[in-house]
């Protein structure tokens, strides 16, 4: 599995109708995408959001980055964040642990099915 994580601090003041409607258009673009697993976004109490994102391969997150819409969303940024971090990792291992036991579990089929995966969703 490889995630991307990105960070980001909005822009006050910015149109955020607009936004919605880019993340809303990118959001549908990735489910579509083969190799994409899911999407989990968080906020913390610095007015930072998190956003973590699941592929199947490094092949997969290239594609998605040079998906068309995705790159010519980068250019509209600036209007939304004062600032937009990015970080693409690989799982050299994962586990789960569920009610104190270790659970043999595949996590891409978790993340698939979590109720909070904005990815599955239909948020």
């Amino acid at each position: 599995m490889v995630i991307c994580l990105y960070g980001l601090r909005s822009r006050r003041g910015g149109d955020s109708e607009a936004e919605d409607e880019i993340f809303d258009e990118l959001l549908a673009r990735a489910r579509s995408q083969e190799g994409f697993i899911g999407y989990h976004l968080y906020g913390s109490e610095s007015g930072e959001e998190l956003g973590v994102i699941r592929f199947e391969t490094r092949e997969a997150l290239e594609a998605w980055r040079n998906d068309p819409a995705h790159q010519a969303s980068w250019r509209r940024a600036g209007e939304f964040y004062t600032e937009f971090w990015i970080q693409n990792c690989e799982t050299f291992r994962d586990y789960l642990w569920r009610d104190g036991q270790h659970v043999g579990e595949d996590l891409a089929e978790r993340f698939r099915s979590d109720p909070d995966n904005l990815a599955s969703s239909g948020a």
